[in-house]
């Protein structure tokens, strides 16, 4: 059975004593965001988390053989929406290399990061780090979030099946901040905390034909036609977000948290888990 051990527990003989092959040290890491009136600051925090247990449970069924090392969660995050705790995200990148680099200098391999947060400079931060640990360390920073994410707004065939939704229903472009999906993950995971206003809130969209939207999604499709399709979905992308965050005032979500239930918040959170022990064993 896989050891589940606190870092802040640990001695510093401690931590040096573990099993350098099969220790995976976990980090989580999302903002205190503003998510719509029924949704508390710590939603990304909460569900990070909750995918963090899943996933280490089912890691742990099929690889007994691997141990954990849980660090507190990290309360940070870059491109928040207003009202929200807003961090640099070079803050994002130094706090990931700063750690992921003790556990190199150290002789560990691996740090699996899970965060719930698609600010396009978080993830970014996150990528650069994964990136620069492994090209000066060879350390592996698993960031699950980074795959997932951009399954959930490119519309992944796979995991729409697999959830039972469709657009706008899935944490894509008009589901993206508070709406159905992550009210739903809440209503799984912590149906305390969410408002019972959350029954009463109806579809919001992002209103894509303002100027970020039809400039960067011009320059996208241009890109694609170019051979650059990964490039050219991305900078669509970040115009549909501008559309949205640019307006005057902007609202505090996006979707349809009305339509959310328990039920899509399991299979959201069985499916964002299993990405992530899937990149552990990749």
């Amino acid at each position: 059975m896989a050891d589940r051990l606190q870092f802040m527990d640990l001695t510093g003989p401690e931590i040096d004593s573990l099993d350098r092959e099969n220790s995976v040290f976990v980090l989580t890491i999302s903002p205190l965001e503003v998510h719509g009136p029924h949704l508390p600051l710590g939603t990304d925090v909460w569900v990070a988390e909750e995918v963090r247990e899943r996933a280490l449970a089912k890691a742990s069924e099929r690889d007994p053989e691997l141990d954990f090392v849980v660090f507190p969660s990290f309360c940070l995050g870059s491109d928040t929406i207003p009202g929200s705790v807003e961090t640099d995200s070079r803050a994002v990148n130094l706090v990931l290399h700063g750690i992921a680099g003790f556990l190199a200098r150290r002789g560990f391999r691996y740090l699996l990061v899970v965060d719930n947060h698609g600010g396009p400079r978080h993830q970014i931060a996150t990528a650069k780090a994964v990136r620069r640990l492994y090209r000066e360390h060879g350390f592996h920073i698993i960031a699950p979030f980074l795959s997932f994410y951009r399954r959930m707004v490119e519309l992944d065939p796979a995991l729409l099946a697999r959830l039972g939704a469709g657009p706008g229903a899935c944490g894509d472009a008009q589901d993206c901040h508070a709406g159905l999906n992550e009210t739903s993950l809440m209503l799984r995971a912590y149906p305390e905390k969410v408002r019972p206003l959350w029954k009463e809130l109806g579809r919001i969209s992002i209103n894509t034909g303002r100027w970020p939207g039809i400039l960067l999604g011009s320059a996208g499709k241009l890109l694609r036609l170019l051979g650059r399709e990964e490039l050219g979905r991305d900078l669509s992308y970040v115009g549909q977000m501008l559309c949205w965050v640019t307006e005057k005032h902007p609202s505090n979500y996006i979707g349809e948290p009305g339509a959310a239930s328990p039920e899509a918040g399991d299979r959201m959170l069985d499916a964002f888990s299993d990405e992530a022990v899937d990149r552990l064993e990749a």
